[in-house]
């Protein structure tokens, strides 16, 4: 963080406003909404769990869009590029994703009411 970034911070502060910045301890976790996943898990297979969790490794802070080739998807899952689609296409009937692009270009946007990474806005 620059040093005009902590001093505006600092000023917010000092003023009575709150201001959230990123924390080590918030770097490598996933957050998961523990209601809507038990909600969830009855409608999907464990494949598709499984699938929604390595797309959710991808994300960015506070973007719920992922590229990963599909190459990608089979190496870190350990599953077949037909059952990926398949479970691809049950995350998306289900509303947790939606694909966007061409097959090559192919990214995802992971629906935040299930997973996020980053603050909740």
């Amino acid at each position: 963080m620059s040093e005009k970034v902590k001093k505006a911070i600092e000023t917010l502060k000092k003023v009575g406003l709150n201001v959230y910045s990123p924390k080590s301890k918030d770097i490598g976790f996933i957050k998961l909404y523990k209601n809507r996943i038990v909600d969830l898990v009855p409608k999907i297979n464990g494949n598709s769990l499984k699938v929604l969790l390595v797309l959710a490794s991808g994300l960015e802070w506070d973007s719920p869009e992922v590229y990963l080739p599909m190459e990608e998807l089979v190496r870190l899952t350990g599953l077949s590029r037909i059952t990926i689609k398949s479970c691809l296409d049950d995350l998306e009937k289900n509303l947790v994703i939606k694909r966007l692009g061409p097959n090559m270009r192919r990214t995802y946007v992971v629906s935040d009411h299930y997973i996020r990474l980053g603050k909740n806005k």
